[in-house]
């Protein structure tokens, strides 16, 4: 309310101050501008800015994301178990996700089809390990500024283009995906930046990659895609391509969700939805029958006020600019299947969580062509001023209160808040210590290990401790409890397993008995849910 009030006191005052000057006939103050600087310092300053933004963007986040990992504050899910992924891929066996009890090769995909760890593996090569996907997810989120100016710059002044890159750098939701481990759906929405960015000029053949990097990521950002391309074809603004990409979107999506999927087993995410769900039917089929046949159930199940304070947090740092037009209430279509249709599941109406990342390239997009309706001149240019004023506003308003810029003591991410500080010389030792433990554990051997524990090795066969101690050896924190303490009490009690090492706070044992069929014990309803 205060933003949107704002915004209309700022009309006028523009507009008095419009009168006085007899600014109307100016363009946004472009002829001081240009008289100020040289032209090509005029024509590169706005790229350099906005490059600059980017690379801080890029260290920043990997800095104190790092900062997260060196305190134990990334796990099992997600981390561990992504850093697995690649991990095992990068060592021949593609796409095995072991943490999950996923041990034969492509069996990721009964999870989800991140056929993208492919296209970042040579980067993940450069170090292995659960710390470079952190600082891969921060660059290229970072990355995702340059195609929001350059689409930008193709409707509005470059001034305000630099502002919208630097609003999306702002962005809380973004940041609260950075604080809660790796994931793919933050990678993916870059690249879907960059498919707007490309097919919006034309370059057709960039888009394409981008299109395929952005689709394999998940199988839903396909989703998000076709309707891209829906809205691309039916405004006319890019028909033929608009076309190709929706129906391109929409046929990856059937194939690779209800046909290539199941064929490596059951899906188990359909839970979200699962109050959309009808009797008989509980896959996402009936998730679709039950959309297109009651939409007023459908309906009610959006109306809570959790699902209204999330999009209020996915919306309100861009002043509503999204949903301003009408035709731009697309933009936050293909964010509301993937999270505001989801029924008590709360990570996905939380921006602590990966879930924004399906909003973030079309709200930003939709922002940039709003502005752009306002007009150049008189009255027109007066309502873009006061726009990009509310826009500022609330974007520094929202950075305050939910982002992590600048830095501050704790930040949301994921279930917890996490600290910005760095790590103790205790946690360095633990690091440490937990390295050595871990190497002394044979390379074919198999390892249940603690949650906070995980994403600091990597190997093959690895196992969640929190959820078996069905393994060779046990590796976690002594007094961990749910985080895989407790299973490790209950392994030791039970006589199958001695201590062979430890380190302050940690303990190795390993198993005494012949390989047997030990029992693998459910999660406590206490414990945090793998939510990928």
């Amino acid at each position: 309310m205060v933003v949107l009030l704002g915004e209309r006191l700022l009309r006028l005052s523009f507009a008095a101050a419009a009168e006085i000057a007899d600014a109307n006939a100016a363009s946004d103050g472009y002829d001081v501008w240009r008289n100020l600087l040289p032209d090509g310092v005029r024509r590169w300053l706005p790229r350099l800015l906005v490059l600059a933004g980017a690379v801080g963007y890029a260290i920043y986040f990997s800095v104190f994301t790092l900062r997260m990992h060196g305190r134990f504050q990334t796990y099992n899910f997600d981390l561990g178990q992504y850093d697995n992924i690649f991990w095992s891929t990068l060592h021949g066996y593609p796409m095995r996700d072991s943490p999950l009890g996923l041990t034969k090769n492509w069996h990721e995909l009964r999870n989800h089809a991140s056929l993208s760890v492919f296209f970042f593996l040579p980067f993940y090569a450069i170090k292995p390990g659960g710390p470079i996907l952190l600082v891969l997810q921060s660059c290229v989120l970072g990355l995702g500024a340059i195609p929001v100016y350059r689409f930008a710059a193709r409707r509005l002044p470059r001034g305000y283009a630099v502002v919208l890159a630097f609003v999306y750098l702002l962005y809380p939701p973004t940041h609260g995906m950075q604080f809660y481990d790796f994931h793919f759906q933050p990678i993916a929405s870059t690249f879907v930046l960059f498919v707007i960015d490309f097919v919006d000029c034309r370059r057709y053949w960039l888009c394409a990659i981008a299109f395929i990097i952005a689709a394999g990521c998940r199988e839903d950002i396909s989703v998000g895609l076709a309707i891209l391309g829906a809205f691309l074809a039916l405004s006319g603004h890019r028909v033929r391509p608009g076309l190709v990409m929706a129906a391109a979107g929409a046929a990856y999506f059937v194939v690779i969700r209800f046909i290539v999927m199941p064929s490596f087993g059951s899906w188990g995410f359909q839970d979200v939805y699962k109050d959309l769900l009808p009797a008989g039917a509980h896959n996402f089929g009936g998730i679709i029958a039950t959309l297109i046949s009651n939409p007023l159930f459908t309906f009610t199940s959006l109306a809570t006020s959790e699902k209204l304070r999330y999009l209020l947090q996915i919306l309100l740092p861009l002043a509503f600019l999204p949903v301003r037009r009408s035709y731009l209430i697309t933009s936050v279509v293909p964010g509301s299947i993937f999270t505001v249709l989801t029924t008590e599941y709360a990570p996905t109406i939380d921006i602590g969580f990966q879930y924004s990342a399906h909003f973030t390239p079309y709200v930003f997009a939709a922002t940039a062509v709003c502005l752009a309706t306002f007009g150049f001149q008189g009255a027109g240019l007066v309502r873009r001023r006061a726009a990009l004023s509310a826009l500022i506003g609330a974007s520094i308003l929202c950075g305050i209160f939910w982002g992590a810029v600048p830095p501050r003591d704790r930040v949301h991410g994921g279930f917890s808040m996490m600290t910005m500080r760095p790590p103790t010389a205790a946690d360095i030792q633990k690091d440490k210590d937990l390295r050595e433990l871990h190497a002394m554990i044979p390379k074919d051997a198999s390892v249940a290990i603690g949650e906070a524990e995980m994403p600091h090795v990597s190997r093959l066969n690895m196992k969640g401790l929190r959820d078996t101690w069905d393994a060779d050896y046990i590796l976690y924190t002594v007094g961990s409890g749910y985080g895989g303490g407790t299973n490790a009490e209950h392994a030791i009690a039970s006589g199958q397993f001695d201590k062979v090492a430890e380190r302050p706070g940690l303990a190795l044992l390993k198993r005494k008995t012949a390989p047997g069929l030990l029992p693998t014990l459910a999660a406590p309803p206490s414990a945090a849910p793998g939510n990928r």
